[in-house]
């Protein structure tokens, strides 16, 4: 399957909000991975990067 797909869905499921707490580091180890291998640029390595800082700040903070 294509990186574009696999890290887009990844990203989609954080706005889940009954999606694992700290899915986003394993979302950032899924897009570095794919960044190390080859299989995206630097410049969509930024992109991604960038949707998923925006998809940390609007996730719900969760009460402990």
């Amino acid at each position: 399957m294509s990186p574009f797909i696999l890290i887009d869905k990844a990203l989609e499921g954080l706005s889940d909000p009954n999606c694992p707490d700290l899915l986003e580091v394993l979302v950032m180890k899924q897009i570095t991975a794919h960044f190390t291998n080859g299989s995206i640029t630097v410049e969509e390595f930024n992109h991604y990067c960038e949707r998923l800082r925006k998809a940390v700040e609007c996730r719900p903070r969760r009460s402990a």
